[in-house]
Order: structure tokens, then sequence, then C-alpha cells
């Protein structure tokens, strides 16, 4: 079955449309980042209905913080709404075994973190407050074949977790 998801991609993401392990977009406020990486999301999830994503941030409270609310309307903008079935914690792909679940790091310890184990996709937004232990237990959990694992942040000190990893991962 084809499915032909026609959108508009922002000229500074087209490199972010190659397959890689690692990818970042940092930026100002409204810049189009959460965006951009919520559609991808979106299509990525139509095209592998098997797909396990785990939506990210370094805490989260609750969901109405996540980015769970954004996907859904992108799910809704690409027309795609007969493929997901909207829950209240957690998004599940109709026709296979895909999930997207949203989830907070600093709720997990090193051996809660396993529980990702499998997920092909995993999206950090607001990554600027991602901690360095967190970083250091999520790189290894998501490993699938072909994973990748993808930063969203708005810039705040060179020092932080983020940007200190892909400082030596340009």
């Amino acid at each position: 079955m084809d499915i032909e998801i026609r959108r508009r991609i922002p000229r500074w993401a087209l490199p972010l449309q190659r397959p890689a392990r690692y990818k970042g977009a940092s930026g100002g406020r409204a810049s189009g980042k959460s965006h951009f990486f919520a559609d991808e999301a979106v299509e990525a999830m139509v095209c592998d209905p098997s797909l396990r994503f785990a939506c990210i941030r370094e805490v989260q409270r609750s969901l109405k913080f996540s980015a769970k609310s954004l996907v859904e309307s992108k799910i809704r903008a690409q027309g795609v709404s007969q493929h997901f079935d909207v829950l209240e914690r957690e998004i599940r792909r109709v026709g296979g075994e895909g999930v997207m679940i949203f989830e907070g790091l600093q709720d997990h310890t090193a051996d809660s973190i396993k529980s990702l184990e499998g997920f092909g996709r995993a999206w950090v937004e607001e990554a600027h407050s991602i901690s360095p232990r967190s970083l250091q237990l999520l790189l290894p959990t998501i490993r699938a074949e072909g994973s990748e694992i993808w930063f969203s942040w708005h810039p705040e000190l060179p020092t932080d977790a983020v940007d200190t990893f892909f400082v030596s991962r340009p």
C-alpha cells in the first residue's frame, strides 16, 4: 500500500533528511525545529508500521509538556489519522506493532532505561536541558540496526551536554 505524504521541508532541514545515527537542530524559538522533527516522526511511522519511537525530554511531569499534541496535529495535517490510534499516553500505529511513547529521562535509572531497547528512533526535545548522565544512559539504549537519535534544542550554554556531544560529532 503506497501512502503519499506531501509536506514542505525547510531548506535548513534538507541535510537532516539523510539517514544518520545522530541528527541535531539548534536554533532560536519558533525556528521550526520541533515542527520539522514531529513531521519526520509521523512520516517515519507511516512508512514503517513497526517502528518504535520514543519522544524524550529530560523532565516530563505531564504529557501536556511533551511533544504529543504537536505530533497529533502533524498526524491530522498530513492526513494520515487512519493509520494511528491516539491514546492517552501513547500513539500506536494501526496495521503494525509501531508505537510512539513520551518519556522523561530524569525518571529513569540505568536499569529502567533498558525498557527503551528495541526502539528505532528517539527524539530528544528541549535537548539543551538533558544532563550528561541522561545522555550517557540514552545513547547505548537506542541501538536497533539503522536507529537514529534526534536532538532539537534552543542553545543556552556551550557547555550543555548536547552542545558538547555535537562538538565532537559535527
